[in-house]
């Protein structure tokens, strides 16, 4: 994100409630390796973190996730230590496949969540299912 995103800056740790982690692709998406995003799960939450977006970083975000093919931007409320508030998030284009990240990819989001000192336990589920533990 720093290299991607250098006008913007990390604010907290939050949670996006009633969600879960899933790796995948748009069903009908080229065949390949799968990418996180979050599907409607009551009673579950996502860690993750918020950042104060700058306007002049947003494209490179948008070139970086794929926005609008494989990613859409939604705006969702997150909670953290500062309270609920509403959040521009990626969310891949449904109905989804399942799909297996590569290794250098799950590398990243372990080191994500690392940096954040967020629970892996999420994560570490989400790669269970997509049926890849590098």
């Amino acid at each position: 994100m720093r290299r991607r995103c250098p006008l913007s800056a990390p604010i907290a740790p939050a949670r996006l409630l009633g969600y879960s982690l899933r790796i995948a692709l748009p069903a009908d998406h080229p065949p390949g390796q799968g990418f996180a995003t979050v599907v409607p799960a009551p009673g579950a939450f996502v860690p993750g973190a918020i950042f104060r977006l700058h306007p002049e970083d947003l494209p490179a975000l948008d070139e970086y996730e794929g926005w609008p093919e494989l990613y859409l931007r939604e705006e969702l409320r997150v909670e953290s230590h500062k309270g609920a508030a509403p959040a521009l998030l990626y969310r891949m284009r449904e109905p989804l496949r399942p799909a297996r990240p590569s290794t250098p990819y799950v590398r990243t989001l372990r080191r994500g969540y690392r940096d954040f000192k967020l629970p892996v336990g999420v994560l570490e589920a989400a790669l269970r299912e997509a049926g890849r533990i590098p």
